[in-house]
């Protein structure tokens, strides 16, 4: 039986209408105009928007925190911005560009953004206030999207402040370089890479200084990400870059130690991408100098021609061959060549010395993490597992290479996949496999039981679902596809949660009982997490505990959220990883330690 393939076309007309309806509404055009004062900067006139409950809040946007990264800046580290003109009013009532990226889910090849994007948000339901006492916990936002695509905004991608906004915080969201224009590097002092990581940490310092004149405590930042945010975070609380300038952190599905989060051979990828640029391919400087005269729609378009072996290949592009899970390219990479190094070592090793920001944390996951692999190429990876299973896993999990590549793979293959039955039957386990070794095994890992850390499950399928995204087509039935292939099922997938966090331009409100319930459950906690350290929720009968050493305990959360006084429901399946000996030890990603 042949499946639909995934059909992104629509999202690209929704994304024509983005503007044209919000979740969020600007308000009267005859109210008064917000303007911030702030010191050593200017003023800054934003605008006043309407929550999805109709409360007023104060939003200013495009707020520069970095001189744009263009020219003899590209592939440097950022530099602060410079202030505006004296006397002038900065506009900062509408959202900026994006970042140029290579974006596989509006259609094949397609590249859009602008380089000069360094730009970022703040949305506040208060303002002059001048006791210390009344200023608002922060949380700033870190958006995913593997490093190489994605944005901060709301009105023209999905991060919008109408549902954050009906309660007393700031939310701050951003962007940053992405691909080969945030992570390029010659593995050497010239280019050590990490620019996105850089410039995560200089809009976080921007905003510990300037905040407390949009009403924002600037002791009470609150970081909080999914997917590649989520392990940016992770980065910050292991970084020393970033120490001393955030309070708590919330790591969704996503961490310094997922296989995909960590890239060794940088270096090896920026030599073939100068090298399909016509520019030199030995000298570190030459290089450079010879990328900086190149479009940047160039250097990210090299997504067409490089054949990466990826999990966002595997569920978004119909033009590079490989498909598999591990790794992306131009990603965080350890920068010790650097003065002061972003990421200093490999991040276990750094937990194993204690090297990091002493806070309050959340982690956690989505029930059906890797779904999205079984929904979207169907046929493909079933058609290549009936021609040769070991291979393709091989090949999936980026161990081809490997001497022992076919070996490990048959061990995964055998550990999975029940002998006999047709693999048409067993799709699922495809979905655990990619779950398991990319995101359910290095988020266990990097629940730090010496914090106060706060373990959650999300299992919640709400009206809303990251495969529509994908074009995933409704007669799926997005929740389960087992009219095509009896085992596949999407469930829960990653990203999924993020819609009854964020208001998006291209998606109604949500409406129904459960979706308000677990929306509000969310806000809840991670709000009162940002001011007090503690989460708690109306719809949280329990008080959800932080974990213990030798002693897991996970919040469930969904329309009953409950707390679980058990291990995660995937941990039977984690020591098989251990004894593999290669999670986090991937040849072509991770350098030992």
């Amino acid at each position: 039986m042949t499946t639909t393939k995934c059909q992104p076309l629509f999202i690209a007309l929704l994304m024509i209408v983005l503007t044209l309806s919000t979740n969020y509404s600007l308000a009267e055009p005859n109210e008064q105009r917000p303007i911030v004062n702030v010191p050593t900067l200017g003023r800054i006139g934003g605008s006043q928007l309407s929550s999805s409950s109709g409360r007023k809040f104060h939003a200013f946007r495009a707020i520069p925190y970095a001189e744009p990264p263009v020219g003899d800046l590209r592939f440097k580290d950022p530099v602060p911005a410079k202030p505006w003109d004296e006397g002038n009013l900065f506009d900062a009532s509408r959202e900026g560009p994006i970042c140029t990226q290579y974006n596989s889910i509006l259609g094949e090849g397609f590249v859009h953004g602008q380089e000069d994007c360094l730009y970022l948000n703040i949305y506040t339901p208060r303002l002059n206030i001048t006791a210390n006492s009344d200023l608002l916990p922060v949380m700033f936002w870190i958006h995913g999207g593997a490093f190489y695509m994605g944005s901060g905004n709301g009105e023209n991608d999905r991060f919008g402040p109408g549902y954050i906004l009906d309660r007393d915080v700031v939310l701050i969201t951003f962007n940053y370089r992405l691909g080969p224009l945030g992570f390029l590097s010659t593995d050497d002092a010239e280019a050590p890479g990490n620019y996105a990581l850089l410039d995560q940490s200089l809009a976080l310092r921007w905003i510990r200084n300037h905040v407390r004149h949009f009403g924002g405590n600037p002791d009470l930042i609150t970081l909080f990400g999914e997917s590649a945010g989520g392990a940016s975070v992770d980065y910050h609380v292991l970084s020393p870059y970033s120490r001393g300038m955030f309070h708590r952190a919330i790591i969704q599905s996503g961490t310094s130690k997922c296989p995909w989060s960590l890239q060794t051979p940088v270096g090896e990828y920026t030599k073939i991408l100068a090298e399909h640029l016509d520019c030199p391919t030995t000298n570190s400087r030459e290089i450079l100098d010879c990328l900086r005269t190149r479009k940047a729609e160039d250097i990210v378009g090299i997504r067409r021609h490089i054949t990466i072996p990826e999990l966002y290949v595997l569920v978004f592009s119909k033009i590079l061959k490989g498909y598999g899970m591990f790794p992306l390219a131009f990603v965080p990479r350890i920068d010790k060549e650097r003065h002061l190094p972003f990421i200093p070592s490999q991040p276990e090793k750094l937990i194993m010395e204690r090297k990091f920001a002493q806070v309050p944390l959340i982690i956690g996951v989505v029930q059906n993490e890797g779904s999205l692999v079984s929904s979207c190429n169907g046929d493909r990876v079933m058609n290549d597992f009936k021609a040769d299973p070991i291979r393709t896993l091989s090949f999936m999990m980026n161990m081809e290479k490997r001497p022992d590549g076919l070996q490990m793979a048959k061990l995964v293959h055998d550990h999975y996949f029940v002998e006999g039955k047709p693999y048409e039957e067993q799709m699922e386990q495809i979905e655990q496999i990619t779950s398991d070794y990319g995101l359910f095994k290095c988020s266990d890992d990097s629940a730090y039981n010496e914090l106060s850390t706060y373990y959650y499950f999300y299992t919640h399928r709400g009206q809303f679902s990251f495969p529509q995204l994908v074009g995933i087509p409704p007669e799926m039935d997005f929740a389960c596809v087992r009219c095509v292939y009896p085992s596949m099922y999407l469930g829960v997938c990653h990203a999924d949660e993020l819609f009854l966090m964020f208001t998006a331009g291209y998606l109604p409100r949500i409406s129904t009982a459960d979706d308000i319930k677990v929306s509000e459950t969310l806000l809840d906690l991670w709000t009162s997490f940002a001011e007090n350290g503690v989460p708690r929720s109306r719809h949280v009968d329990e008080h959800w505990l932080p974990i213990e050493p030798g002693k897991t305990r996970y919040l469930k959360i969904n329309s009953r959220s409950t707390l679980v006084e058990e291990e995660m429901p995937f941990a039977s399946r984690l020591p098989f990883w251990d004894r593999m000996k290669i999670q986090n030890r991937l040849v072509s990603a991770r350098d030992e330690f």
